[in-house]
C-alpha cells in the first residue's frame, strides 16, 4: 500500500471512507486492517502476553461453532480434571479421552502437548508432531500457542538426539511463524531456542 495522499494536515477537511478506498483500491475495513497490522510490524512490536491471551480466548470460543455449549462444559470439566494433577494416575487416560472425544477442540491441542510431555522417545516425538500438524492453531489459556511450543519442544528433543538440522529447521519456523510466542512463564520462546544454540 502506498502512503495516502489526502487533504493537507492543516485542512479542516478530514479523511472520508471514500478517500481511503479510492487511494488504496480496497475496501475501507481491509485497508484499516492492513494499516494497523502493517504499523505493528514496521515498528517491530510483538504481541503482548495480554494480546496472546485474548487470542487464546477467541480460539476457545470457536469451539462453540463445532460443539454445543453443554459439550464444551463437559470437555472443560474433563480437561481440568486431568490438568489439576498432571502427575496423577488417571491424567494420561483423561487427556487421551479429551483428544479422542473432542478432536477438533482447542483443549485437544493442549492435551496432546501434555501427553507429549508425559512421554519419552518415539512416543514423545509422535505426540509433538501431532500437536504441530493437527493442533497447531490451539492455545493454552495463558497465551501459549500449541504450535509454537510444540516446535520448541520437538527442536529440543531433536537437539538432544543429535538431529541438529531438524532442530534448526523447527527453530526457524518458530521465528518466522510465531513472533512473540511465549512459554507458560511469559518468557519468549526465542530465549529457549537461543539457549539450545539453535538460533
Amino acid at each position: 500500500i502506498r502512503m495516502f495522499e489526502g487533504p493537507p494536515l492543516d485542512s479542516d477537511a478530514g479523511w472520508t471512507t471514500n478517500d481511503i478506498t479510492k487511494e488504496c483500491r480496497m475496501p475501507f475495513s481491509l485497508a484499516l486492517l492492513v494499516a494497523v497490522v502493517g504499523l505493528g510490524s514496521i515498528q517491530g512490536s510483538e504481541p503482548t502476553v495480554e494480546t496472546l491471551r485474548a487470542r487464546a480466548q477467541e480460539r476457545m470460543r470457536q469451539d462453540l461453532a463445532t460443539y454445543s455449549a453443554e459439550d464444551v462444559r463437559t470437555l472443560e470439566d474433563l480437561y481440568q480434571s486431568a490438568n489439576r494433577n498432571l502427575r496423577g494416575p488417571d491424567a494420561k487416560a483423561i487427556l487421551q479421552r479429551v483428544v479422542k472425544e473432542y478432536p477438533k477442540s482447542n483443549r485437544a491441542g493442549s492435551a496432546v502437548l501434555y501427553l507429549a510431555q508425559m512421554s519419552s522417545g518415539a512416543e514423545r516425538e509422535a505426540y509433538l508432531k501431532t500437536a504441530i500438524e493437527a493442533h497447531g492453531d490451539a492455545w493454552y489459556g495463558d497465551g501459549v500457542q500449541v504450535g509454537a511450543f510444540a516446535r520448541v519442544q520437538l527442536a529440543a528433543f531433536y537437539a538432544a538426539d543429535g538431529r541438529l538440522a531438524e532442530a534448526r529447521l523447527l527453530a526457524r519456523e518458530v521465528v518466522d511463524r510465531f513472533p512473540g510466542a511465549v512459554d507458560h512463564n511469559g518468557r519468549q520462546l526465542l530465549e529457549a531456542l537461543r539457549s539450545l544454540n539453535l538460533l
